[in-house]
């Protein structure tokens, strides 16, 4: 993979630094990078206000004779999918970067490291995930303990950039949302009206959600956590122990939320092969259940 990302930019600066309104001179990274973090969950808000509008306006009865609950989650799903591409985007230029590429050889780094790109990115992520806590709470009937618990671990552990701690490591974090547009398309496709979208469409898409699920969710997931946990151990006493604790446990344990999921989709799947009907119809059969 190195040959590949070798070539991407490396950014250091955060251009919008420059318009936090106060204070002048932030004595922590949190009242650094605040404005950025309260400009994500507003921005994230409004498009999950915006997206309903908006939905009708293009979409017409397609929305509209959804029910309300279904209504509310395909608002939510419009907001998964800005995020995953821009932090697919936003993750890119902290790949090259020596605090991450050069983890091997400075494990510290990779840990303790610091860059104000790297404060933006963090920012807007915990923005995102803020956004998401709250929107799990609200609608707790609807998404229950598993999407609640992943959205305050995932908190906490972007969170914790904000100490100066595992900053480097957020393009490796947000590496996993590779499979989420995919999760996404599948979950409009088995929401919406026959006909939306196409059952090769459905079936590529269900393709690529288990082999990007696999690849970055379970694989490159119990990768990652040896990797970090290695590097952690290298500067164990330069930082509060609860740090590297907790992020390991969460970590592991979104490793294993990620597999039973993953166990779900292999199950939907089998029954897809196995049905003689679509593929289509029998992701709207099986998630109806969940609906």
């Amino acid at each position: 993979m190195s040959f590949i990302t070798q070539h991407f930019p490396v950014f250091e600066k955060d251009p919008f630094l420059q318009f936090r309104p106060f204070p002048a001179e932030p004595t922590s990274l949190v009242l650094k990078h605040w404005h950025e973090i309260f400009v994500s969950f507003v921005f994230y808000t409004a498009i999950q206000i915006a997206s309903g509008p908006l939905s009708r306006k293009y979409l017409g009865t397609k929305y509209t004779s959804l029910s309300k609950k279904t209504r509310i989650n395909f608002d939510i799903h419009v907001v998964s999918m800005v995020q995953c591409v821009i932090s697919i985007g936003m993750l890119i230029p902290m790949w090259n970067h020596s605090h991450w590429a050069n983890r091997s050889e400075d494990p510290v780094s990779s840990v303790l490291g610091y860059t104000p790109y790297g404060g933006l990115v963090a920012g807007l992520t915990v923005g995102y995930f803020l956004w998401d806590v709250v929107v799990c709470l609200k609608y707790f009937s609807l998404f229950g303990f598993g999407f609640l618990f992943h959205g305050c671990a995932a908190l906490f552990v972007f969170s914790t950039c904000f100490y100066s701690y595992a900053m480097p490591w957020i393009p490796a974090f947000l590496l996993f949302e590779l499979s989420t547009p995919f999760v996404n398309i599948n979950w409009f496709a088995s929401r919406l009206p026959a006909g939306t979208l196409s059952n090769r469409t459905v079936a590529i898409n269900g393709i690529m959600l288990l082999l990007t699920f696999f690849s970055v969710r379970i694989v490159w997931g119990f990768y990652s956590a040896t990797l970090v946990a290695t590097d952690m151990l290298a500067c164990w006493s330069m930082a509060p122990i609860v740090l590297p604790v907790t992020i390991l446990l969460l970590n592991v344990n979104l490793d294993i939320l990620n597999c039973f999921w993953f166990y779900k989709m292999l199950l939907i799947a089998k029954k897809q092969i196995m049905s003689k009907k679509s593929p289509l119809e029998v992701s709207k059969e099986e998630t109806k259940k969940f609906a």
